[in-house]
């Protein structure tokens, strides 16, 4: 499923109308109205904002579901570290969280709008 279309199912999943939706954003109705119809694309900011309304990851909204693939780290150091993960405390957690989805979201929107630029 691409972004817009993405963006639009998960506003009405949440209850929300369109200017409901765009009240909650900061925007402008006419852009959450070219977001949804694929016009036009998100930038880095508000792909973060997106992120936070609906509750998901920038890696879902730009690539599909969170769950649905098998995680290979190759990184001994990196894979050890993951694992020490699950012993921090969930404000912690969050926190992390958090930082790994920005540098995700900065980098696979780099990667979106190189492709869009290279089309």
């Amino acid at each position: 499923m691409e972004l817009h279309s993405k963006i639009k199912q998960l506003r009405k999943e949440k209850g929300l109308s369109q200017q409901e939706f765009a009240d909650k954003m900061g925007l402008h109705i006419s852009y959450v109205s070219r977001l949804e119809n694929g016009h036009s694309q998100p930038s880095i900011e508000v792909l973060k904002k997106l992120t936070e309304v609906f509750e998901v990851s920038a890696d879902y909204l730009l690539n599909g579901a969170a769950d649905s693939y098998n995680i290979e780290i190759k990184n001994k150091s990196l894979a050890g570290k993951m694992q020490l993960i699950d012993e921090l405390d969930e404000e912690e957690q969050q926190a992390l969280n958090k930082v790994i989805d920005s540098m995700l979201t900065n980098h696979k929107m780099r990667d979106f709008l190189n492709q869009k630029t290279t089309a």
